[in-house]
């Protein structure tokens, strides 16, 4: 009987952090919605995408160049391999599971009534601005990432290739 009162006993004293718990996730996920994370991650995974496919048929081509393989002479096998490889890279993780991931991380050194404070600012009119000058941000900051990105695989493509035909003897 002393088991049982315990687990009860236990069982009630959870119930209000789970609530608690609830409330701050609910917090959380209003705080979410109010920034438009998720449709900056999605602005940046369409941008992402679309350069990848492109970016990637060009470092393709690259790699086939510094193997030796003569433009032309590559195998169109290989090359729609590559893309598909190429495609499943770009698209790795929805928006919704990039808010997903971020929210279970976001406001663990926040209070609550941190995080309240936090929502009344995106709620606000200036937060609203933040936001949008966050999604303008992010579309520019993507493209220029893109561009970047693309020249330091080339520069590690020519180091990789360099490497391997040290080995092969090339």
């Amino acid at each position: 009987m002393k088991v049982v009162a315990l687990c009860l006993a236990a069982a009630f004293a959870c119930t209000p952090a789970l609530a608690n718990e609830a409330q701050r996730q609910e917090t959380i996920a209003r705080i979410v919605e109010a920034q438009g994370l998720q449709d900056m991650f999605q602005q940046q995974i369409d941008v992402s995408r679309a350069s990848a496919v492109e970016m990637g048929q060009r470092t393709f081509k690259k790699i086939l160049l510094e193997a030796g393989v003569p433009e032309g002479k590559e195998d169109p096998r290989l090359a729609e391999i590559f893309g598909r490889y190429v495609e499943r890279c770009a698209t790795m993780f929805t928006a919704k599971e990039l808010v997903s991931t971020w929210a279970g991380a976001y406001g663990k050194g926040l209070s609550d009534s941190e995080l309240k404070q936090i929502l009344a600012h995106y709620r606000s009119p200036l937060g609203k601005k933040d936001v949008q000058a966050s999604q303008v941000a992010m579309a520019s900051f993507a493209k220029t990432m893109l561009v970047e990105s693309e020249k330091r695989v080339n520069d590690s493509v020519v180091q990789l290739m360099s490497e391997i035909k040290a080995v092969v003897g090339k």
